[in-house]
């Protein structure tokens, strides 16, 4: 798809560029103040900058090294993808007996050319590019089956969802003050960041509490990217262990942001925490899968898998919560490589599965909880997820899972489902939590589907970050308090 002509948003970051120019260096997060000050250049940019890079070449304001850089582009040849005029919709009453007769499914996106971004027992939500619009409304029509149009334009979503990012930088220039440090890491909630920003908060985390936490690089990615994970705890010989993962689909950005932000809840005031808090070793890693999360950032915003080469020169990536020993090749995922639940060559057969495995694997005694942070769908459910049976202790499961919701409806306002995975999301194999339980017997093992419903889905606006990024706290600390 060609790119149409540059965008009016290229036209409002291009002073935001110039003025990043002049601030390079400055850091938007000083730990040791706990305050955001400024903001980096690293995080401004996303989707639909080859026009961005176009007009600063084109006019002369930057030369082209510097343009692409600070269109922040993994490579000025790839043209990001465009949504222009696609459409979101949701699809009720697919019943059982219909998905046997017909796979209607994959029909979708195979003939349709259909992206799908939520699937539970009620209902499936998917997007149609334009071109497909006419014959899949046919198609529906002829079957019988209902729908509803959540978004008439996902690129208009893409779009304000930059604008605001664009609002909130400006923002946050004019409210630069004399505590910014050149040691800073740029870190902040109310916009969504690059991983090296990301890596930087925690490696700021790691340097102003030496004794406290350690930060480990666990692996490599396809594209060698770093794994890291952030280790907290004051005796990690002898407590008890609790796993935060994010980012393990590309394109479900308010994940890392959240488990950021978890991480920024616990650090800012450590040691003021109770006990069931500093009582555990903490195990954080905000993006599992850094190659994809980098991909969704420059060229596709809703890219959802890792980065890895296939057979097939055309398709890239597995996706990586498909791809765990644990009911891998089953129902809810692909054989084909072009898939978005493309679920591997073989159990485990990716960089990054290989390295969450094998860490956790040489350290699962006394790991007590493992937490994976999605979107979307306002969840928090448990297993099983591969298969229609619920885990033996699932009633001290939903308890839990019940606490969190209502704390998080106290705090928020926001409203969370409780249930076994199975029976809210379907049936679907090789998923890390499923893993976690299975392969190392952890009790509090939870996905978190955080916002929203569908109104905007994985494209969840800036302004909502700071309150989502709470309710994926309450749960951490929900389930601490549990262990404890």
């Amino acid at each position: 798809m060609s790119p149409p002509a540059p965008p009016t948003l290229c036209l409002l970051m291009l002073p935001l560029v110039l003025v990043l120019g002049a601030l390079a260096g400055s850091n938007a997060f000083d730990i040791a103040a706990m305050e955001p000050v400024t903001a980096s250049q690293g995080h401004l940019v996303a989707t639909g900058n080859k026009a961005l890079y176009e007009r600063m070449t084109l006019n002369g304001t930057l030369d082209p090294d510097s343009a692409a850089d600070a269109a922040g582009m993994m490579d000025v040849n790839e043209i990001p993808v465009r949504y222009d005029e696609a459409q979101l919709w949701r699809i009720y009453n697919i019943s059982e007996g219909m998905q046997k007769r017909l796979p209607f499914r994959q029909m979708l996106e195979q003939k349709f050319g259909g992206n799908i971004w939520k699937e539970n027992s009620k209902f499936l939500d998917i997007s149609i590019a334009k071109e497909q619009l006419k014959a899949a409304r046919s198609f529906l029509a002829a079957h019988n089956i209902e729908s509803q149009i959540l978004s008439d334009n996902i690129q208009s979503l893409i779009d304000q969802e930059q604008l605001e990012s664009v609002a909130s930088t400006l923002g946050r220039l004019g409210a630069r003050t004399k505590k910014a440090t050149r040691n800073g890491s740029g870190m902040h909630w109310k916009d969504y960041h690059d991983l090296e920003t990301i890596y930087a908060f925690m490696r700021e985390i790691r340097t102003k509490f030496p004794n406290v936490c350690r930060l480990y690089t666990i692996g490599k990615t396809a594209e060698g990217r770093d794994l890291k994970v952030l280790r907290i705890s004051e005796n990690p010989r002898e407590y008890k262990k609790i796993w935060i993962d994010g980012g393990i689909h590309a394109r479900e950005w308010i994940s890392p942001a959240t488990v950021t932000f978890i991480l920024y809840q616990l650090m800012s005031n450590w040691e003021n925490q109770p006990a069931h808090i500093r009582g555990l070793t903490w195990y954080i890693m905000p993006v599992m899968n850094p190659d994809g999360y980098e991909y969704s950032r420059t060229v596709n915003r809703l890219w959802r898998k890792n980065r890895s080469p296939s057979r097939r020169a055309k398709c890239f990536g597995v996706d990586l919560n498909r791809n765990f020993d644990i009911g891998w090749n089953g129902y809810g995922s692909s054989t084909n490589p072009c898939s978005d639940t493309y679920r591997g060559s073989q159990p485990a057969s990716e960089l990054e599965t290989q390295a969450v495995v094998e860490f956790l694997s040489k350290r699962k005694y006394n790991l007590e909880s493992y937490l994976t942070y999605h979107s979307y769908g306002q969840m928090v459910v448990y297993p099983w997820a591969y298969k229609a049976v619920k885990v033996k202790d699932a009633s001290v499961l939903q308890r839990v899972a019940n606490t969190a919701v209502q704390r998080i409806a106290q705090k928020t306002g926001a409203n969370y489902r409780a249930s076994v995975t199975h029976e809210a999301l379907g049936i679907a194999g090789g998923g890390s939590d499923d893993w976690s339980r299975a392969a190392l017997n952890v009790k509090y093992v939870y996905t978190i589907e955080l916002r929203d419903r569908g109104n905007f889905g994985f494209v969840l606006p800036p302004r909502f970050i700071k309150d989502t990024a709470l309710e994926g706290w309450t749960l951490a600390e929900t389930v601490a308090q549990a262990i404890g």
